[in-house]
């Protein structure tokens, strides 16, 4: 997966610098002809011609839009779903904050507490999953421009074109888990889920929408989110995904979700002659786990590749040392796993990661509360 920041900054740019289709720098144009989610987009970037807008819109016979964007204006910011353009096509995303708001940040979420109280996650698993989750989306991060149906949550677990995928997996664990919390944040309000295979993979389980009695196909449902003309779809859609990625208890299934897939990248075995032991058998580390973590989710195919080549590294420059780590003394651990780690580091550049550099940056550099000290990394018994 990509990084929402990145991906969200460079196309919100198409989509707020220049007019939607069928709109102009002129005002009564664009009163007459742009989309509601359009024409609030463009009262909130300028404030000063809002009374203006409003009376051409009025002369355009839309008042019933006026009152619409009007009440769009009372939302904050990122309660508003707008249009965002993707390639050749796009579809309507809540605006992303700036990094220096950490509203819905994993790091942030009150469903730690009983997390580690209970067990579930240990308190050095919250840290390597809070530092690296910055590179990932917020737990109430919701878009649906792209090529699926809809994208929600800290991993941007997704609905794909058939109606199924790690985001129906995802609910359909936290439905297991918490039934009440299940109907109310997403079966009373439209979305439900189900299974419709025989395993527990994510093309085993589906979501449905229901509007107004009709429950939808996926390919039906993905054509009312992604209809420019009625902003009131995306609302309809896409709000119950935004307030279940605010709710305590779908942040906590997030969460444990972020722990597997830890737990999932630590038990990768480096490809290469010789290397039969997981990854958690080098890299020990808080700051080495976080790094493993950060690629498995970002480009899952190539962990298994990047540590191998880094062994292969360290080896050609210390032959002698032994290659089965279970053989190394606390002394040659201390030495060899940062040398790895160092190395696993370069490998990561050239794996196709996105922005690997910066991603590395925003797990070991300024501020960082994780360790690099070989033994740091405390995990819970699952």
């Amino acid at each position: 997966m990509t990084g929402l920041s990145s991906v969200f900054a460079s196309v919100s740019t198409l989509a707020t610098a220049a007019p939607p289709p069928g709109g102009s720098s002129d005002l009564r144009t664009r009163a007459a002809n742009d989309d509601v989610a359009s024409l609030t987009v463009y009262a909130r970037q300028h404030p000063a011609q809002r009374d203006a807008l409003f009376s051409a819109m009025m002369k355009a016979g839309r008042t019933g839009d006026v009152s619409r964007v009007a009440q769009a204006l009372k939302k904050a910011d990122f309660d508003v779903p707008v249009w965002m353009r993707y390639g050749q096509g796009g579809g309507p995303a809540y605006s992303i904050r700036p990094d220096s708001d950490q509203t819905a940040r994993i790091s942030n979420s009150p469903a730690w507490n009983d997390l580690v109280r209970s067990g579930q996650v240990t308190a050095s698993e919250q840290r390597v999953i809070s530092r690296m989750s910055n590179n990932e989306g917020r737990l109430d991060s919701v878009q649906a421009y792209d090529s699926e149906i809809a994208t929600l949550g800290a991993m941007q677990k997704t609905i794909n074109s058939a109606g199924t995928g790690e985001l129906p997996k995802q609910v359909w664990d936290f439905r297991q888990a918490e039934p009440q919390k299940y109907r109310s944040l997403f079966a009373d309000r439209g979305w439900t889920v189900e299974r419709v295979g025989k395993g527990n993979t994510a093309s085993d389980f589906a979501m449905r929408l229901t509007v107004d009695g009709r429950t939808m196909t996926a390919a039906q449902t993905e054509a009312y989110i992604k209809d420019r003309a009625n902003p009131e779809h995306w609302n309809k859609a896409l709000d119950p995904l935004l307030d279940a990625g605010r709710d305590p208890a779908f942040q906590a299934q997030q969460i444990r979700d972020f722990a597997s897939r830890l737990e999932t990248a630590m038990a990768v075995v480096p490809r290469g002659a010789g290397y039969t032991r997981p990854a958690s058998a080098y890299i020990t580390s808080e700051q080495g786990a976080a790094l493993v973590l950060d690629q498995h989710v970002n480009r899952p195919g190539r962990v298994a590749g990047s540590l191998g080549a880094a062994l292969d590294r360290f080896h050609a420059a210390d032959p002698a040392a032994p290659r089965d780590p279970a053989r190394w003394t606390a002394e040659q651990r201390a030495n060899y796993e940062p040398l790895i780690v160092t190395a696993y580091q370069s490998q990561r550049i050239g794996s196709g990661m996105t922005h690997p550099v910066d991603r590395h940056a925003h797990i070991v550099g300024e501020g960082t509360r994780l360790s690099a000290a070989p033994g740091s990394f405390v995990t819970a018994p699952r």
